[in-house]
């Protein structure tokens, strides 16, 4: 520990730049991603982001909602939990009743009363809200859904369709690939009302899928040093960046873990190679460590990416696909790919490896477990869950 002190130090990082950590203070590829979105804001409806695990979805999200905190004519209500009716109903309320100074009544149980209080907001202070919902995957109906389930869902489906006809309110989405097509499937007039779709991977030469091009990829690492107190994209080379590239596909998360791990390796002591990393040390260090490799491919073959996109056609149509796993939906194979690595996990680990809310994933865990998936037993607090 000593030893890696002393080489943050010598580079003058005042911390650890390569910790999976979600920050909007730091952003690669703004103008590619960023800008679109941004003009939808103030023109659309509807917006939808899509991608797998590790895309940068909860990323967008959180850009925004830092960059619309100090806006005038725009103000952010985040949901980062799965979303029903109830808290839809809370979380604008509660917003309306900071922001007014007022003290508000009892969230709304009707859309009707909640549609006129945001646009009641909206006259007065001249301000639209922007929705930013996470994990929109949520919502789509999955095999063993209760009546009550599959009911509720559809609630909040023609909800959000009905706030979203008013120029009070953007729904500003991010789920996984093919989640429209899935709200589509619960309420049709949804899709008449979405007015941008960005996906976040794009199929590139050689059929692979990437999110972040090679310079964006350079310039999340740099973003990222320098945020630290680094100069530039030291003590990584040019070559070094290519090949992270190469291993990473530009998946930001896969990113941040492979440069932790080669920082890692570097920094021993006796170790020369953290003054300068090359493409070679890169290379070198995937080798050593096997279970790198899984975890930072990401980014499927062109035959992997058949189970959850078929044709280029279909992910313009935001078809849902859902693994050819049992049935089960993309989210929760991902779930069991980690535990049957892991071995053992609770709701707050799978949140923090997969990138996704802590109430989506102890849902999901808990659907496997209804499955006969997983086994668990009980924790300290809540489940531990275990391969079968």
């Amino acid at each position: 520990m000593f030893a890696i002190d002393e080489r943050l130090k010598s580079l003058g990082w005042w911390d650890f730049p390569f910790r999976i950590d979600v920050m909007p203070e730091v952003f690669a590829g703004e103008e590619r991603i960023i800008n679109p979105l941004m003009m939808q804001l103030r023109t659309g409806n509807i917006i939808l982001i899509e991608g797998r695990a590790g895309t940068g979805k909860t990323h967008v999200l959180r850009w925004f909602l830092q960059k619309l905190n100090t806006s005038t004519n725009m103000i952010p209500c985040s949901i980062s939990e799965p979303v029903n009716t109830r808290i839809l109903s809370t979380a604008l309320t509660t917003l309306i009743s900071r922001n007014t100074m007022k003290e508000s009544g009892p969230p709304p149980e009707l859309i009707d009363p909640l549609s006129e209080n945001v646009q009641e907001f909206y006259l007065k202070k001249h301000r639209r809200i922007i929705l930013l919902i996470d994990e929109g995957q949520t919502l789509a109906i999955e095999p063993g859904d209760s009546e009550t389930v599959i009911a509720e869902k559809r609630k909040t489906v023609q909800w959000l369709r009905h706030l979203s006809d008013s120029p009070a309110v953007v729904l500003f989405m991010a789920g996984l690939t093919g989640f429209q097509k899935a709200l589509t499937n619960i309420f049709g007039p949804l899709a008449e009302r979405v007015t941008y779709k960005m996906l976040l991977e794009r199929r590139v030469a050689g059929g692979h899928l990437e999110v972040l091009t090679r310079n964006e990829t350079e310039e999340l690492i740099r973003q990222r040093i320098e945020h630290f107190g680094g100069t530039d994209i030291t003590p990584f080379t040019l070559g070094a960046i290519d090949e992270i590239h190469k291993h990473t596909r530009g998946y930001p998360r896969p990113t941040l873990r492979l440069c932790e791990n080669i920082i890692t390796v570097a920094f021993q002591e006796d170790n020369p190679a953290g003054d300068r990393i090359t493409s070679d040390f890169v290379l070198q260090t995937t080798r050593q460590l096997p279970s790198l490799q899984e975890e930072t491919t990401l980014v499927p073959s062109p035959s992997d990416a058949a189970r959850f996109i078929e044709t280029e056609r279909e992910m313009e149509l935001g078809f849902f696909i859902e693994s050819e796993v049992d049935g089960l939906t993309a989210i929760q194979r991902d779930i069991l790919e980690l535990i049957l690595k892991l071995r053992k996990a609770t709701s707050a680990i799978v949140a923090e490896e997969l990138g996704i809310a802590k109430g989506t994933a102890s849902n999901e865990l808990k659907k496997l477990y209804d499955l006969r998936k997983l086994r668990r037993r009980k924790a300290h607090r809540g489940f531990e869950y275990h391969p079968n």
